[in-house]
């Protein structure tokens, strides 16, 4: 008897609704991610949600239901949360003993059905019904009286509940007390508790509103006596709550379990990652970061929301004049471009903008990341596996076989791989890449440093981009004030702007941005071109500061300048620009 993977395969293939060589790279692409095949044909968009839904009601021999048919009572409706129905996309139908009858797009998605088992203590019975039926049902029954002025989506209005209201779910739970200190040796019970309904709840509600906050980072470490949860909110750390202690062991096995994580490991770190679907159709990707402290396991997750954010060159805060020798580098048929700042500076947005800039379908694009934070269509993206023996050094030996044009590497960690890149950039291939240091020209010392001669960086090295990302001041409560000559002198805003009375903005604080003063981020950068004046200042050796001093005299405006421009321009505040960017030595005539 054919397995369900093959008679849904057959069916596809029966009704014309893929190719062969689709379902291929469907395979293909489920070896290399995991999960269900239906979901990611239409993550491919092979099939829509509705040809899917067809085909698995024939493949499980099941009807497909006509919602529209049914009346709910409303006490069904009650067994599951708002949010709940809107982040999954699913309906109760009828409630039987203890069984909850549930329709749903796709019924084999076990991740849900397992999680609304969790919460409702029911057994699932899964149906098939068309998700555009679903969602008519949801606005039926659950958003019939909302109010439509209401700018808070759902999520965000149920996410204003507290952790203290929902630690108190907490007060039924057992097994909590057997495993406060976090040393419990048995595996079920470890299990148990962390696929409790309030654990799920926390863990969710941290999740879904560092997202709605705009989160970079999300902290949850451990104290002595507490445990802190902190979000990292435009480049900075706010402590959202503190919680008792007894939460920690479980929450922290809550997230191993859904990042596959192995949960009776505590001595070691370990790295994973997870996606969860954010008001219905929003996918939001998590890095997760576990490493042992003399307290226990402190939990770092990093969010990846590409919601938001557009890839184009144009919208990187660039000056005009640094963007169009920046586009005159990318065009160029070989050479080294690279990006240098800390993490979290912006690196890979503007990697990835510069590669969408010089993408077209007659070139050969392959990136090597770790992890792969951004798909791009078109573009083949290897995704480093260090502990297969998949490191970036290797990849690229392979890569450079494959006879690509454009080459990206996440990041060039050691003298191994930049060596690669360097001579991948002699031998006719544009290869675009990101080092950790702080500034344009101390890129160069860097490279010198990990054993590349100065030539080799003149020949192979376009340009190199320093970056960073200030705080924007919150347009609904900024004020305008007049900088003292002193501050302007002091600064260097005198130089920029020879002028007095120099206006720029002052933060205040308002409910919008949480009293902080700012909202949202922007970039500031310095573009190193690689002129035949800063080659001879790279051969003769001069180091870090003549460097920049001879770059400056070729143009280049360095990221203390930007930053004052973008002051001036009501961007932000001369107290941001001086906290994140180092002053400048006075230009050599």
């Amino acid at each position: 008897m054919a397995s369900f993977k093959d008679r849904l395969k057959e069916i596809l293939i029966r009704d014309e609704l893929i190719t062969a060589n689709e379902l291929e790279q469907a395979l293909i692409e489920q070896k290399k991610i995991g999960g269900e095949l239906s979901k990611i044909l239409v993550d491919m968009n092979f099939v829509s949600q509705d040809q899917l839904t067809q085909v698995l009601s024939e493949s499980l021999e099941l009807p497909l239901i006509k919602i529209a048919s049914f009346n709910i009572s409303p006490d069904v409706i009650q067994t599951i949360p708002k949010d709940i129905a809107l982040k999954y996309q699913i309906i109760p139908v009828s409630l039987l003993g203890d069984q909850l009858t549930l329709a749903m797009a796709d019924p084999l998605n076990i991740f849900i059905i397992d999680n609304v088992k969790a919460l409702t203590g029911y057994m699932i019975i899964p149906i098939i019904c068309r998700f555009a039926d679903i969602h008519k049902a949801i606005e039926k029954y659950y958003l019939k009286h909302e109010d439509e002025q209401d700018q808070e989506s759902p999520e965000q209005e149920k996410n204003n509940e507290t952790f203290d209201e929902i630690i108190q779910d907490f007060r039924d739970t057992e097994d909590l007390e057997l495993i406060k200190d976090g040393h419990s040796d048995e595996q079920s019970s470890v299990e148990a508790i962390s696929d409790e309904a309030p654990i799920i709840k926390l863990t969710d509600t941290i999740i879904q509103q560092a997202v709605f906050a705009k989160a970079s980072d999300v902290f949850i470490e451990p104290l002595e006596k507490a445990v802190r949860i902190r979000y990292r909110i435009d480049g900075v750390i706010r402590e959202i709550d503190r919680m008792t202690k007894v939460l920690h062991f479980p929450l922290v096995s809550r997230i191993k379990v859904i990042s596959n994580l192995d949960i009776s490991e505590h001595r070691l770190p370990q790295d994973g990652r997870f996606k969860t679907i954010i008001s219905g159709d929003r996918e939001v990707d998590f890095r997760v970061n576990v490493l042992p402290t003399a307290v226990g396991e402190k939990i770092v997750l990093r969010v990846l929301d590409q919601q938001g954010t557009v890839l184009d060159v144009e919208n990187l805060g660039f000056e005009a004049t640094a963007l169009q020798r920046l586009k005159d580098c990318a065009v160029k048929p070989h050479g080294l471009i690279l990006t240098c700042g800390p993490t979290g500076s912006g690196k890979t947005t503007t990697l990835y903008s510069i590669l969408k800039y010089v993408d077209s379908p007659e070139k050969n694009i392959v990136t090597v990341e770790d992890p792969v934070e951004y798909q791009m269509k078109g573009v083949n993206q290897v995704n480093i596996k260090a502990k297969m023996g998949l490191t970036f050094s290797s990849s690229l030996r392979s890569i450079l076989r494959q006879d690509p044009d454009i080459i990206m590497i996440g990041e060039i960690r050691d003298k191994e791989t930049l060596d690669i890149a360097v001579k991948a950039a002699l031998t006719g291939h544009l290869v675009l890449s990101s080092l950790h240091t702080t500034t344009a020209a101390g890129s160069i010392v860097r490279m010198m440093n990990m054993g590349i001669e100065p030539f080799l960086i003149c020949s192979s090295v376009l340009a190199i981009i320093a970056q960073r990302l200030l705080r924007k001041v919150c347009p609904k409560c900024c004020e305008p004030y007049i900088v003292t000559p002193e501050i302007a002198s002091k600064v260097g805003l005198d130089k920029l702007y020879p002028k007095q009375n120099i206006e720029v903005m002052r933060p205040k604080g308002c409910k919008q941005c949480f009293n902080t003063g700012y909202k949202g981020r922007v970039g500031i950068t310095e573009i190193l071109v690689f002129s035949q004046k800063v080659k001879e200042a790279v051969l003769a050796r001069v180091g870090e500061v003549k460097i920049k001093q001879v770059a400056r005299q070729e143009g280049m405006r360095t990221m203390r300048e930007d930053g004052l421009v973008k002051a001036v321009d009501g961007l932000t505040t001369i107290e941001e620009v001086l906290r994140l960017t180092s002053p400048d030595e006075e230009k050599k005539k």
